[in-house]
């Protein structure tokens, strides 16, 4: 990864790679998606009539691994961080063809809803597309400088025509800071998208996440080619206190769905009363 690009990380909070991934990377990365709608439907939430997610696969497959595992994008968020990293949450979303456009997530950062905490938020997401984004289709948008010096803005404080809407061909790799301020867009014309989302922080910091397992055989793993603290979360339980911590008050019986859901909502509330 160049200087050019660290930089420019640097200063816009996100970065766009397209063609980062092979033509037949993607295409076993959509078998492996595919593999788990069929095989595993347990594993994803359906949080609306176009949303689907599927936070907790890598137990049972290790067809997504090496998406985790690209050296260029370690290297960069090494950069950035300064120290050794680690692998936080991996997620699978499906953005369906809607005509209810309103649904779509609003503007947000990641990690934590409450805005007296953004400066807080210390992680670095990865997107891959799965499927083409193009101007008729679902995408996701960001606010460029939001995670640094327009660190002040709140939801839906900026200025019309500042956001970026990312759109590429599949395999485009996206990276972008957690403290930017990010949403998803629905299109009336959109088509499927499928995406990644993988999440890395720093090694001494608490887990941003605890919605992904991480397998044993990521932790065992001695690759010298990988940050030597790369999994070393897989059994951590200190765990930031934000979106990523499932609370501990839920009434007992809930499903993962149902779960996700008041998590969701009392993120809302929270964002609502700061």
């Amino acid at each position: 990864m160049t200087n050019e690009a660290s930089a420019q990380f640097s200063e816009r909070g996100f970065l766009v790679l397209p063609g980062f991934l092979s033509t037949e990377q993607v295409a076993g990365l959509n078998k492996a998606v595919d593999d788990s709608l069929t095989s595993r439907p347990e594993d994803w939430w359906r949080l609306s009539d176009s949303f689907r997610q599927a936070p907790n696969v890598l137990p049972w497959t290790d067809a997504f691994d090496f998406a985790i595992e690209q050296r260029p994008i370690l290297d960069l968020v090494e950069h950035w961080f300064g120290e050794d990293v680690s692998f936080e949450e991996f997620s699978i979303l499906i953005r369906d063809p809607t005509e209810n456009l309103s649904e779509a997530k609003g503007w947000h950062r990641d990690i934590t809803r409450d805005y007296s905490r953004r400066a807080e938020i210390d992680a670095v997401s990865l997107i891959y597309l799965l499927t083409d984004v193009g101007e008729d289709d679902h995408c996701f948008s960001v606010i460029p400088g939001s995670h640094d010096g327009l660190l002040h803005l709140r939801p839906n404080e900026h200025k019309a025509g500042e956001e970026v809407d990312i759109l590429g061909p599949a395999g485009t790799a996206v990276l972008f800071h957690a403290r930017c301020l990010h949403c998803g867009k629905l299109k009336p014309k959109g088509r499927q998208r499928r995406s990644l989302h993988i999440y890395y922080s720093r090694a001494n910091g608490p887990r941003t996440s605890e919605w992904t397992d991480i397998p044993e055989r990521l932790s065992a793993k001695t690759d010298p080619l990988l940050p030597p603290r790369l999994y070393s979360k897989w059994n951590s339980t200190d765990v930031f206190d934000g979106t990523g911590k499932k609370p501990r008050d839920l009434p007992a019986g809930l499903t993962m769905a149902e779960t996700l859901s008041e998590v969701q909502r009392r993120a809302r509330e929270e964002s609502a009363r700061v």
